[in-house]
């Protein structure tokens, strides 16, 4: 094998497959990045058995060949070498990189021994997606998952396509997202779930495509594929059934209330400073037909707060209680001038989304209330 590239596109491209590459893997190979200079170009895959990461790097081949290489080193050698061309030969799996004023050999394994690679057919039933608003998507929904294992599913987004609609939502069963995107493409309808950490690194990869990012669900194989420029990601689909979260959805809400956002976001941040960590961060929201909404602490073990500001208030008098951190996650991931708030009542699924804005539309979050 040798190879002649820019020091900038393997270094972007090391970057990317690095996301792939498990910090403790079950098998030494894991912690290496295959390498192989085929069809004028070269090819970068790193796995984790779980997730495969491809792309593809801008390359002047001379001869053709594959090895394996540690990827820690590699990436970290690459990144802080100073733009250049970089000659790469390979000798019995000895990997020699040569730049302006480098000489570096890197000591290999042969490819052979590097995983089987998936087959998966990427040019039918796809759906294609623009991939900034897909990931814009994803993280209005990602923080809602659970990040505790004991239910899988509810670590995991979820994906539905029907009618030219693709609903991503997540949910840990206390509190849900969803948003909906409206495509232009035609494909058969799916639904499927992702692990949530999973998807969000896609989407970070994907984040400055060119190209509309395919998504390619292959049950059979129990994979997705995400596919944009030169870069294709397959990752695992998670087992199992997920809940029927349309139930929960606030249907007949018999108080409404729209507000400021900023305000909102400043009166929860000061009553959470008087809030216990841990399972005792529960706060009180007042909802006064007169168009005062009141935020305050319930423990005062470190002192008492309130809050109040304006808002446009239909239905009567309510109290709810919610935890601060749940709020709190909604209004850091969730930015817009005025929030609209539902419920039919203290006990009951409460429903929070933006008003009117062409950036949310398509999206809503469900909290449920703590019962004091």
């Amino acid at each position: 094998m040798k190879f002649s590239c820019l020091q900038e596109n393997l270094s972007k491209g090391l970057q990317v497959v690095s996301k792939a590459v498990p910090t403790k893997g079950p098998l030494p190979i894991l912690s290496n990045i295959l390498i192989s200079a085929e069809q004028g170009r070269l090819k970068l895959v790193a796995t984790d058995l779980e997730t495969t990461i491809i792309t593809y790097v801008n390359a002047s081949v001379d001869e053709e060949g594959s090895v394996t290489v540690p990827a820690r080193i590699l990436k970290e050698f690459v990144t802080n070498l100073s733009p250049s061309t970089i000659e790469a030969k390979l000798d019995r799996d000895i990997l020699h990189l040569t730049s302006q004023k480098t000489k570096s050999k890197f000591n290999g394994t042969s490819s052979a021994d590097f995983p089987e690679l998936p087959t998966i057919d990427t040019s039918v039933d796809a759906i294609e997606v623009d991939a900034k608003e897909f990931a814009r998507a994803v993280a209005v929904v990602a923080f809602a998952s659970a990040t505790d294992e004991s239910k899988p599913v509810f670590t995991g987004i979820f994906l539905s396509f029907a009618d030219n609609i693709l609903t991503i939502a997540s949910t840990d069963g206390f509190r849900l997202s969803e948003k909906a995107l409206i495509l232009k493409t035609v494909s058969k309808e799916f639904t499927t779930i992702i692990p949530a950490k999973t998807l969000s690194e896609v989407t970070k990869i994907f984040s400055n495509a060119t190209e509309p990012l395919k998504i390619i669900i292959s049950e059979d194989a129990n994979t997705a594929v995400f596919q944009a420029d030169d870069t294709t990601i397959y990752t695992r689909i998670l087992d199992g059934q997920y809940p029927d979260y349309k139930r929960i959805i606030p249907a007949n809400a018999t108080l409404k209330a729209q507000f400021n956002e900023e305000e909102f976001s400043e009166a929860v941040k000061l009553t959470n400073i008087f809030l216990k960590e841990g399972d005792n961060n529960t706060l009180k929201i007042r909802f006064d037909p007169k168009g005062v909404i009141r935020v305050a602490s319930l423990a005062d073990e470190q002192g008492s707060h309130e809050s109040e500001l304006a808002a446009e208030i239909e239905g009567e008098m309510l109290e709810v209680a919610f935890s601060a951190k749940y709020l709190l996650d909604f209004l850091n991931n969730v930015k817009c001038p005025i929030l609209v708030f539902e419920t039919s009542g203290n006990k009951s699924a409460c429903l929070l989304r933006p008003q009117n804005q062409v950036e949310h539309e398509g999206f809503l979050h469900i909290i449920m209330p703590i019962q004091i």
